[in-house]
């Protein structure tokens, strides 16, 4: 692999979240993501997890894996149509019971534009550092990717980062650091939230509007987004935390060279705001064969200034900046901007519908009985 550089004093990084595409690929997240491409001209895309839609009916049918191999085909086109260098993580939906993700991994590095070996050894698989090298060779800046694992069965929420994956980032970071003599800023990306991303929230009573319940340690409360988000962003689902705190996030903020970590997961969710000097956010969904924000499904992209990291800047890039309002398969688009994030979700509209119903039911049979007695 060639080392990644910055090209005119700046490296430009492409997150793309939440793809999560089945053998019949829809013409329309193949467009957002090409027009994405083409107009940004990224140095690097960051796949964070979810490419493949795992539970997907349709990709356990037939030949499961000629499907893996043909939704992994047709993302890998489009980056080697584009000669952009890419790098995968997983996420929980990328757990495909036909296709190890060391198989799908592999099925990627079909393309000579996929970068980065997985770190070997440790819990997990998709995990990297990639050191960004200067003009004057020296290292200016660092990526790292994680493998933030999928369901923790039997506790309603996701592992936490494995403690391994956790040690490996500080010796790493400890590492590298002894060899420039400074710490090196860097950007983490995974596909599932730490748990502190509830603190960029105000907690609220229920029933206020827009306010969201909280998942695991913070069910049963209500959310809405908090004054240390920064404007411009917003949060349609509740955060899907692990079920436990493993510390990933202290150990990111410790020594102060992580200047930001973004994820995906809830496609629905687009923020950040700043916990203890490091900026944490969502990118969302950018998938239309899954529930998503509709035409505001997109990418969003980093820019690294080389003279200095720390004054990088970020924006979104969504469908309806790139291509307007009318996707090729609206009615699908249509279907997924209303279904339900979850089969929770999903429950709890059926009470609510199943409560309207209750008291409508009671309403007309209030109604019938004074009908009644205005007859008699």
């Amino acid at each position: 692999m060639q080392p990644l550089q910055f090209h005119n004093g700046n490296f430009k990084i492409m997150q793309i979240a939440d793809i999560q595409e089945i053998a019949d690929f829809s013409p329309d997240t193949e467009s957002l993501l090409r027009c994405a491409l083409i107009r940004e001209k990224p140095d690097l895309a960051i796949l964070t997890g979810d490419q493949i839609k795992g539970y997907g009916v349709t990709m356990h049918t037939g030949d499961a894996r000629a499907r893996a191999e043909a939704v992994i085909g047709k993302i890998r086109a489009i980056f080697d149509d584009y000669q952009v260098p890419f790098a995968v993580l997983f996420g929980n939906h990328d757990v495909f019971r036909e296709v190890s993700k060391e198989e799908q991994l592999a099925m990627y590095q079909k393309s000579p534009y996929c970068v980065g070996e997985s770190v070997t050894g440790l819990t997990g698989y998709g995990i990297y550092h990639f050191p960004i090298i200067g003009s004057d060779g020296k290292v200016v800046f660092s990526i790292y990717g994680f493998d933030s694992m999928g369901y923790a069965k039997g506790t309603g929420g996701y592992h936490s980062l494995p403690a391994d994956q956790i040690d490996w980032f500080r010796k790493n970071r400890d590492a590298l650091a002894e060899q420039e003599g400074h710490l090196v800023p860097a950007i983490v990306f995974q596909h599932i939230p730490v748990p502190e991303v509830y603190e960029l929230m105000d907690e609220v009573p229920k029933g206020t509007k827009g306010a969201l319940r909280g998942a695991c340690a913070y069910a049963d409360r209500y959310y809405v987004l908090g004054s240390k988000v920064f404007p411009g962003g917003f949060m349609k689902e509740n955060a899907a935390i692990p079920s436990d705190n493993s510390g990933e996030f202290d150990a990111l903020c410790e020594k102060g060279d992580v200047m930001a970590l973004f994820f995906g997961h809830d496609h629905i969710n687009s923020f950040s705001g700043l916990l203890r000097g490091v900026e944490v956010g969502y990118t969302q969904g950018c998938g239309f064969n899954v529930y998503g924000p509709g035409i505001e499904r997109g990418v969003r992209v980093f820019d690294i200034p080389e003279e200095n990291p720390r004054a990088y800047t970020h924006h979104t890039l969504t469908y309806r900046q790139l291509i307007g309002n009318t996707p090729q398969r609206a009615a699908k688009n249509l279907l997924y901007t209303y279904a339900p994030s979850s089969v929770s979700v999903a429950l709890d509209w059926a009470k609510k519908a199943g409560a309207v119903a209750a008291v409508a039911g009671v309403g007309m049979g209030t109604l019938a009985v004074l009908a009644k007695k205005m007859k008699k």
